[in-house]
């Protein structure tokens, strides 16, 4: 009995034995495959940490690519915003570089206002006596200079006159070469006044010298009764109201020449506001979108009895605008500028917004090469806008800013030109 509990004993003991080599030979297994599987997680956070850094080698090769064509076709350089342009570029693109100076600004009153011939360059050519049309010499639109034939008319009493002309010519041509020792003084003198009268006539007719002196000389070169009508001033011809056989009455308007070059702008302003302004001042006209700068030359005296309102007279000289009498335009006269302080100001033409939306300038660093900054944009006066955040005297593009910021866009910016 004692034997069999002692076997028994042995038995539970190698039993218990085994079942704990099991248990650590199982937690050993568990730890080695826990360690596998990290080395594992290393291993592969190790090769994602070399795609990664391939990908970022990829990237800078790239970023490497853009920077180089940036500053081989806009002269970039670490994110500035410079362009480059090669002087024949510049003058394609007509850009015009101004150094900024401080200007004094005057109050701006703006209005709208009326192209109009300028009535001091211009002139109406009708006959003064009753003719019919023989033939044009000139058409709606050409250029005449002054003394230039325009018309060519005939009439029975310019051809009665140029008759008497010929007899009182060829009478005092004879009384003044027998001379007042042989012909009576009253004889003298009537002779010598029939033959003025005789010119003075034809002149009223509308001839020049040139045609009259043809007559007295018998060297006409048309027939008699047939005259020409002369540009009496240089300019383009904007009117010609008539037909060729046409009977024209004396003061029936023929042609309308004006010299398109300089025009007047009219604008009727409040007697308060047209009082605060002086001739001579500086204005601005806007025609089809474009400023150009003009002066007050005149201002009327008389109300207006339909508007109650003061005329102002601009002279204003466009620059390569289709203009047109009575076309309605915009006007920015300056007023009395009062106490205002000096400030820098630049054209519209100056300004253009950043991909922020911020407005900007292109400052010259060095011919050919522009760089965009930012500045604050003030109070606008006519064409000119007051402007802060940068130093007096630096070279701003003024003219072509719009070209400069077609050039940044192409290089993957934003911009919004004004």
């Amino acid at each position: 009995m004692t034997c069999m509990r002692a076997v028994s004993l042995s038995m539970i003991g190698l039993s218990a034995a085994v079942l704990v080599i099991a248990a650590l030979t199982s937690l050993d297994a568990a730890g080695q495959h826990a360690h596998d599987e990290g080395n594992h997680g290393d291993s592969h956070e190790t090769r994602h940490d070399d795609h990664g850094d391939h990908g970022e080698t990829v990237s800078g090769a790239g970023a490497h690519e853009d920077t180089h064509d940036d500053h081989e076709t806009h002269g970039q350089e670490s994110g500035e915003r410079v362009v480059e342009l090669s002087p024949e570029s510049i003058r394609a693109a007509d850009i015009h570089v101004t150094a900024l100076k401080l200007e004094l600004l005057s109050e701006v009153i703006s209005a709208p206002g009326e192209i109009q011939l300028d009535q001091y360059r211009s002139a109406e050519v009708a006959p003064l006596i009753d003719a019919v049309v023989v033939k044009r010499h000139a058409r709606l639109g050409d250029e005449v200079k002054a003394g230039q034939p325009l018309i060519t008319l005939t009439s029975i009493e310019v051809a009665a006159a140029q008759g008497e002309l010929r007899i009182t010519a060829n009478e005092w041509q004879r009384v003044r070469k027998l001379g007042r020792r042989v012909v009576s003084a009253k004889h003298y003198v009537q002779a010598r006044v029939a033959y003025e009268q005789g010119r003075l006539k034809l002149s009223a007719y509308g001839l020049d010298n040139k045609q009259i002196n043809a007559v007295v000389t018998r060297r006409m070169k048309v027939a008699l009764g047939q005259f020409q009508l002369n540009a009496p001033v240089s300019g383009t011809v904007v009117r010609d109201d008539f037909r060729v056989g046409q009977r024209i009455k004396a003061g029936h308007s023929l042609f309308l020449i004006a010299d398109e070059r300089r025009v007047w702008v009219e604008a009727n302003l409040p007697p308060l506001q047209a009082d605060r302004i002086e001739d001579g001042v500086p204005a601005q006209v806007n025609i089809g979108g474009h400023w150009h700068e003009g002066r007050v030359i005149q201002k009327h005296h008389l109300l207006d009895e339909q508007t109650r309102t003061v005329r102002v007279r601009i002279a204003v000289t466009p620059r390569d605008a289709h203009h047109h009498a009575g076309e309605f335009v915009q006007v920015a006269i300056a007023a009395d500028a009062g106490h205002a302080e000096p400030t820098l100001a630049v054209p519209e033409s100056a300004l253009v917004q950043d991909e922020e939306g911020n407005w900007t300038v292109f400052v010259e660093l060095e011919p050919g090469h522009f760089k965009q900054t930012r500045i604050r944009r003030g109070t606008t006066h006519g064409n000119k806008i007051s402007i802060s955040g940068i130093a007096e005297g630096t070279p701003v593009v003024t003219e072509g800013a719009f070209y400069l910021g077609a050039e940044l866009a192409k290089s993957g910016f934003e911009i919004h030109s004004h």
